[in-house]
């Protein structure tokens, strides 16, 4: 099954349920792509201009999900560069692997996996 595919399933199931567990599931969702950008912005190296860190946003797209933007700089950040030259053989340095994002996801796991279970307990024991 592709994402697309798997991601329709997903989305038909979601329309079905009571509107207060998709609520409930909306605000969690929201509430963890928040926490996942802030742990993000405080693991990500801070440079000069302070690009990187500002660069780190989250949106929520309501039913639909929330998304969170590390910014253009994340992965280079992240990953590192390899030795660069330019055209005319200029050296232009490589750059060492700062990781964040994935820092980020393990450090947030946990919280986000309950933040989820509590709000699907929650609203099914509200009813």
């Amino acid at each position: 099954m592709s994402a697309k595919e798997d991601s329709m399933r997903i989305r038909r199931k979601l329309r079905n349920l009571p509107e207060k567990l998709v609520q409930a599931m909306t605000n969690a969702n929201d509430e963890n792509a928040d926490d996942l950008a802030g742990v993000a912005r405080t693991l990500v190296r801070q440079g000069a201009t302070g690009r990187a860190r500002a660069a780190i946003r989250a949106f929520s797209f309501g039913r639909e999900g929330a998304v969170v933007d590390f910014g253009p700089l994340s992965k280079i950040l992240e990953g590192g560069t390899k030795q660069r030259t330019t055209k005319d053989g200029k050296n232009r340095g490589r750059s060492p692997a700062f990781p964040f994002v994935n820092p980020a996801l393990k450090a947030t796991k946990a919280r986000r996996r309950k933040r989820i279970r509590d709000a699907v307990r929650k609203s099914i024991r509200d009813g």
